[in-house]
């Protein structure tokens, strides 16, 4: 979702009226977590979707003459729908008796036995009683989040990696690891290798008469691969296989999105990154999905720039890496969907990014979150070559930096991309303690006053014996001795406060020293206020 710029994207009106109706989702509060770390969950776990079930599969039966898409949910696709069967005979019959019905073949996917068509004025769906019936929903570039960026968020310009831990030369990475983008299609650009033979192009989807590629896929691949000096990839000798399935004002659909997953996986590809969504959940995805994991390929994708607390699809989806957003001061992004299915954060606003052929833009929303994943990804591959795609994103997800509630939780999930974390895992003798997180939790039946839970984390490789912690709050200070954490491991302390009624904020200051010495000084004290909310 790129910020404001010369090339500014044009979305659906369709798209845009939805997700400003809220469509069935709330912004609900986070509850807090409890302050034991969960040991990290690997990109093939099972979990729980956060957006309700799509019907897809099952027999429709309407009244004859009615409107088909009478009861049609949201982000359906007036006058389509997507027949799946049981069998190859089914299907293939099903094809050649398309016209006799009166219907027109819109795709059709000979792997999935599904079949994408739409119809005139007459048609009745429960006519095809040999069929179960799906919708087929919109997908799209999401929206421009700058509106829903916070006050005083801060942006990365071309320092995202150096923030990321990125301190060395990283040109090598991702040599050997190829990564599929679904998304609008990859233009020749200085950025990415002078267009020579870093991309291999699949095209889904024709542009038309006048229509012209958009840049958003373009700005994706330079955060993975980008090898210039103003837009630098997190993995410059990775491999890119585009694979364009959108149209030219970046809209797209869950039957050409499937077919690009399927596409992508065989062709090869080790990752698979997807910065697009929908909130319709399409069964032909979640099959094409599990298809590919099958097939050892990890999918990367954004959560959504809807501010809300689901996630879009496919991030929504078991085992595919759902990304979330901040900015350069690690806060969460207010227009980041957030949900228990989220699996880690990363840069997402105001980053350099190719656009179009040999421009530049600031590079906003979950759309630039994702491919710092996928990248980190290709990196430690190509710096492991005995690791599969899944070891290598269950190592990303493993070392990320808490943040927010201790341990794994909705808005953060596993904490913040940690690159140097995942390239130096291996690395005997680094010492790293860090004050990783300052998070207020209301009073509750248990506390009398709200508690600041002060979390430290041991962001090094080996474990650090007796960390003393001071903690400087109004009403004192407090020292800890942490006497044993392990690399990787949280240790929580909870700060009674009393916040002024008025709303005045208070100060929390703290901070921890290793008796081993420690790589980077920087992370070990912060600076937090917090205030009571006014009504």
């Amino acid at each position: 979702m790129p910020r404001k710029s010369r090339l500014q994207l044009i979305f659906p009106a369709l798209f845009l009226i939805a997700v400003m109706a809220g469509y069935f989702l709330t912004r609900t509060a986070d509850p807090a977590k409890e302050v034991p770390r969960a040991s990290p969950k690997p990109a093939s776990q099972a979990r729980q979707s956060t957006l309700p079930a799509n019907p897809a599969l099952t027999r429709t039966a309407r009244r004859a003459n009615a409107d088909p898409d009478r009861d049609a949910p949201p982000f359906a696709i007036a006058n389509e729908r997507i027949a799946r069967f049981n069998d190859d005979a089914s299907y293939r019959k099903f094809l050649a008796g398309l016209s006799g019905r009166g219907l027109r073949l819109l795709g059709k996917s000979d792997r999935l036995r599904a079949v994408r068509f739409g119809w005139g004025d007459d048609f009745d769906p429960s006519d095809l009683d040999d069929a179960g019936l799906g919708y087929n929903y919109i997908v799209t570039i999401p929206a421009p989040p700058d509106a829903g960026a916070q006050a005083g968020a801060v942006g990365f310009g071309r320092n995202a990696l150096a923030w990321l831990g990125v301190g060395q030369d990283n040109s090598a990475w991702g040599k050997g690891v190829t990564v599929a983008l679904l998304d609008s299609g990859v233009n020749d650009h200085t950025a990415l290798n002078g267009g020579n033979g870093k991309v291999t192009a699949i095209t889904l989807t024709e542009l038309g008469a006048g229509g012209v590629q958009l840049g958003h896929g373009t700005a994706v691949a330079s955060i993975i691969s980008g090898d210039h000096p103003l837009t630098p990839g997190v993995a410059p000798a990775s491999d890119l296989l585009s694979i364009r399935i959108t149209d030219a004002e970046g809209t797209s659909n869950s039957f050409t999105l499937a077919e690009g997953i399927l596409r992508a996986a065989d062709s090869g590809v080790d990752i698979i990154n997807i910065s697009m969504g929908s909130y319709g959940n399409s069964s032909l995805v979640a099959d094409a999905v599990k298809y590919a994991q099958e097939k050892g390929v990890v999918i990367v994708a954004s959560s959504g720039n809807g501010g809300l607390a689901a996630l879009a699809y496919p991030a929504a989806y078991e085992g595919v890496i759902a990304v979330g957003a901040v900015e350069g001061t690690g806060e969460h992004l207010d227009f980041s969907n957030r949900g228990d299915g989220l699996d880690i954060s990363a840069p997402g606003f105001q980053i350099n990014a190719a656009w179009g052929e040999e421009l530049l833009t600031s590079f906003s929303g979950t759309s630039a979150s994702a491919p710092f994943i996928s990248g980190a990804i290709a990196a430690a591959m190509s710096e492991n070559p005995h690791m599969t795609a899944r070891q290598a994103a269950d190592l990303v997800l493993g070392v990320a930096n808490d943040a927010g509630y201790p341990g794994d939780d909705p808005v953060y999930g596993s904490g913040i991309l940690a690159l140097d974390r995942v390239m130096e895992h291996g690395t005997p003798g680094i010492y790293d303690v860090a004050i990783a997180s300052q998070v207020l939790i209301p009073a509750d039946a248990a506390t009398s006053l709200p508690q600041v839970l002060v979390t430290v984390q041991n962001q090094g490789t080996e474990t650090v014996i007796n960390s003393p912690v001071s903690i400087v709050s109004p009403s004192g200070t407090q020292t800890v001795n942490i006497s044993s954490l392990a690399p990787g491991q949280i240790h929580t302390i909870r700060v009674p406060v009393a916040l002024p009624a008025n709303g005045d904020p208070i100060t929390i200051n703290a901070s921890v020293q290793s008796t081993e010495g420690d790589k980077d000084a920087s992370n070990n004290s912060r600076s937090d206020s917090f205030a009571q909310e006014q009504p």
